[in-house]
């Protein structure tokens, strides 16, 4: 379904957001300041000037190296000025205003802050519940198992002593009008809460290649028609978390979350429901990853998006709004080095606060692994409040206006997530367009680029790929989920999408060496240092972190006077792989006679590439090389095989 006019309103100009606050105890010096202009004694500087500095200051290297070219389909430039916003409509627009790119407010920042409870037993998640609020949450997401049938007493039980006024109730699972019906039944009219409940077929479609219910619109159109009775109750959810966690762009997820959004309404509608009063009923879910400025341009353009569709549904301006629920990426959390996580969310909650998101899930960083710890839990819930609190996040409206960069970044996303939108429409709306495959196949093909950036370090995971905590060692045996995407049913219509974490080949490899090291000894690289200083630091250093990630145990050396001196300390040794690590001159000379006198004693490797003096080693038989942007994953894994540890 086409918007009109979604690209012509991208034209106007708009201002800075940057203010210098200075402050002065002289009542004279700050008379004369207010006289005069800031910065008046700097020329200005044109774009061009800039660009033609850049190229001096490169030497030779081509200007368009600096460029960045995401997944997400737009080249990012290596810089941007006020000549750069003077084509980007919405910057006309204001806080609170359609298309709501500034977000939903006029003033201030505000969003609640969630925690998930998984229910399976009614009295430990009601104890849970009060502790969170107790300990500064406004929200509450209840999960209870898929054996949890909801009753009015269960229900009471539940929310005994939560001031449902002041606590916003989010319920998931299976029966979303089960819940809806049974909370009519437990909480007086008076007592009308605010939330939603789970009401999201397409999405359990995706996930799963069927749907959960014979008639899954029929299911839908009876939750929101028992939700007109509660009008702070959301009874349309859309979750677009799951095209992020399958590995998808920022653009799928922008375009697919809207398309499921617009086939609700368009179903509702067609049954008789007023469009503008949907519009209240829906909400967004969607994950915020690491990717800090891309993410927090992705809620500004997502509303705007959103504002458009429901415009052209006929729904009024000032109702043509999105409720969103931002929530921690999965795909990027990790196993090892565990802590690591608590960075993660830490920006991803920044970026979801600052693009507006009015409710935030911030993902405890033991997740991936166990249920989540007290401590994971506690300090998930104050991150938000430390931000709220002393960081002061919600007292301004859309901070990144005016930011050169977000801005071109949100209007780069609208225009791309719009095409894809369209593209998907073409295709006969969301529903069909998974069937016929285009969904699943865009995502994989984009998880895959992904993979294969994390095999070959251009994606780092702190702790897993890059800069791993080698004296770690989790010899514990994880849940088969923590490794292993849930397996499809051989009679599933359609093939589904496929959540998983990006660190999961890297930490299997990693895992597999623990057990190992349980019966055995835990295989020694032993690193081989000679000649220039600089070189074999540095290659000894990249050594270390390569084969850190695969869990060995890394012997370095300061430095040996001579190659022969290292082959002799390696030959009483007995290491399992031996690396050289040097310059390329003494490479030379040293790594044919390091190879010859090593090959039957130790796995033999250079560490860095040279040509041609490469090609001759190899054809001397040598055959094992790391260097910069080698795939990580399969050399480690060809490793991990011929030292018997993945037979």
């Amino acid at each position: 379904m086409p918007v009109p006019g979604i690209v012509s309103v991208l034209t106007t100009p708009s201002f800075s957001a940057a203010f210098i606050l200075l402050l002065s105890g002289k009542h004279r010096r700050t008379a004369q300041m207010k006289k005069e202009k800031l910065f008046t004694g700097f020329s200005p500087v044109s774009p061009a000037e800039w660009k033609d500095k850049i190229i001096r200051d490169l030497k030779g290297k081509p200007y368009e190296k600096l460029f960045r070219h995401p997944d997400e389909g737009f080249d990012i430039q290596p810089f941007y000025q006020k000549t750069h916003l003077t084509d980007l409509g919405f910057l006309q627009s204001q806080p609170g205003r359609f298309p709501f790119v500034r977000g939903k407010n006029s003033t201030g920042n505000q969003w609640q802050v969630n925690q998930v409870i998984r229910v399976k037993n009614v009295k430990d998640a009601n104890r849970e519940a009060l502790k969170a609020v107790a300990n500064g949450v406004d929200a509450l997401t209840f999960v209870p198992d898929e054996a949890f049938q909801p009753d009015k007493n269960s229900l009471q039980q539940l929310l005994q002593h939560v001031n449902t006024q002041n606590v916003q109730l989010h319920f998931r699972g299976a029966a979303a009008a089960e819940w809806m019906e049974t909370l009519r039944q437990a909480i007086p009219d008076a007592e009308k809460p605010a939330g939603s409940v789970e009401n999201d077929p397409l999405a359990y479609y995706s996930l799963h290649g069927s749907f959960r219910h014979a008639d899954p619109f029929g299911q839908m159109e009876k939750t929101v028609q028992t939700a007109s009775a509660y009008p702070d109750i959301k009874a349309v959810t859309v979750d677009g978390t799951l095209f992020h966690n399958a590995g998808g762009s920022t653009v799928s997820e922008m375009a697919f979350t809207l398309a499921m959004g617009s086939a609700y309404l368009e179903q509702l509608t067609d049954k008789g429901f007023d469009a503008g009063e949907l519009a209240d009923k829906m909400l967004f879910r969607l994950a915020v990853g690491s990717d800090y400025f891309m993410e927090m341009a992705k809620f500004r353009a997502f509303r705007y998006l959103w504002a458009q569709i429901l415009k052209a549904f006929g729904v009024s301006e000032e109702k043509a709004v999105a409720c969103i629920h931002a929530e921690s990426s999965y795909r990027n959390k990790t196993v090892y080095d565990p802590y690591v996580n608590m960075l993660r969310t830490t920006t991803e909650t920044m970026s979801a606060i600052l693009g507006g998101a009015d409710v935030v899930t911030v993902l405890p960083f033991d997740a991936a692994f166990e249920p989540p710890s007290e401590m994971a839990r506690r300090i998930a819930r104050n991150q938000q409040l430390i931000l709220k609190e002393e960081s002061y996040f919600d007292k301004v409206a859309d901070p990144a206006a005016g930011s050169y960069y977000i801005e071109n970044l949100t209007a780069n996303l609208i225009e791309k997530s719009w095409e894809l939108f369209l593209e998907t429409d073409r295709q006969g709306g969301y529903l069909r367009a998974f069937e016929k495959g285009f969904v699943r196949q865009r995502i994989e093909t984009e998880a895959r680029k992904k993979d294969t950036d994390v095999a070959r370090r251009r994606i780092s995971i702190l702790g897993v790929n890059q800069f791993p905590n080698m004296t770690e060692n989790r010899t514990d045996a994880p849940a088969p989920a923590v490794f292993e995407s849930q397996p499809v049913p051989a009679d599933t219509p359609v093939k589904p999408l496929r959540i998983y974490r990006a660190a999961v080949p890297f930490e299997k490899l990693r895992y597999a060496t623990d057990r190992f090291s349980n019966t055995h000894n835990r295989p020694r690289v032993w690193l081989l240092t000679t000649g220039d200083l600089a070189m074999r630091r540095a290659r000894a250093q990249f050594a270390e972190n390569f084969f850190g990630c695969a869990g060995y145990e890394i012997v370095d050396h300061v430095e040996f006077a001579s190659a022969e001196e290292g082959m002799a300390a390696a030959l009483k040794e007995k290491p399992e792989i031996v690396v050289l690590c040097s310059d390329d001159k003494t490479y030379e000379e040293a790594a044919p006679k390091v190879f010859e006198t090593l090959k039957n004693h130790a796995i033999v490797v250079l560490a860095g590439k040279p040509d041609p003096l490469s090609e001759k080693l190899k054809a001397a038989g040598m055959q094992h090389f790391i260097y910069a942007g080698c795939n990580v994953l399969e050399t480690l894994q060809q490793f991990n095989k011929m030292l018997g540890i993945e037979k």
